[in-house]
Formats: C-alpha cells, structure tokens, sequence
C-alpha cells in the first residue's frame, strides 16, 4: 500500500479551463479520502524551497530532541482562542506524538520557542 500523494500543481498555474478545475478537485478530494482513511498524504509540487523545507526540518529535530521541561515552555497560552504551542497525547494513550502547532505568523496565536535560537527568525 502506498502513502497517499497529492500534486498541488494545479493550484499554481494560471489557467482557470476546465481540466484545472478537475485537477484541483481530485487534489482535494485526495486529501479528504487520506485524512480519513490514513490519517497522513504526501504532497509533492508544492513550491515550497528545498533549502526551507530541510531548515525546518533541522529546527524541528533540535527542538524535540530537548528535554520534556524545556518544550513545556512553549505549551499554548491558558486563555488563547487556538491551541498553539507545544503538545502531546495524554501520558495513557497509544499514541505518543508531540507535536508544535503553528498558526500563520501574523496571527498573534503561536507560542515559539527561544531555542533553537533560528526558530523565531523562521517562523
């Protein structure tokens, strides 16, 4: 079985013809069907910088390899509208992932760590 992959191209080109607007439909219906059936998709064509995408990689890789105190500083604020900041499953459940969710940086939402020092000047 193959990891789900969805070509975002057609959202990037200048067209509006019919068969881009297939091409965008099927991409997203992709992502409803990975979503619900896998849980993850893979997402090729995208535009972003090979250069950014392995930056950020790095920075995320330093930042959860710290110790579970130091990532707690950045857990979402008490009274915040979004759940930004740093998380992870309750200690009982199957599911171990932590995770740091981000929202857009003009947002006012995120609450970022200091350290990795670039992870600011990143986001």
């Amino acid at each position: 079985m193959a990891i789900p992959t969805v070509d975002l191209s057609p959202f990037f080109t200048n067209g509006g013809d019919d068969e881009d607007e297939k091409k965008k439909k099927a991409a997203v219906d992709i992502i409803k069907q990975a979503c619900s059936e896998y849980g993850f998709f893979q997402v090729v064509n995208h535009n972003v910088p090979l250069d950014l995408m392995s930056r950020g990689m790095q920075l995320s890789m330093t930042f959860f390899a710290f110790p579970a105190e130091e990532k707690l500083k950045c857990s979402p604020r008490a009274a915040a509208p979004l759940p930004a900041g740093y998380s992870k499953q309750p200690d009982r459940s199957p599911d171990k992932n932590e995770y740091l969710l981000m929202f857009q940086p003009r947002s006012g939402f995120n609450v970022l760590p200091s350290d990795p020092p670039d992870f600011r000047s990143f986001h």
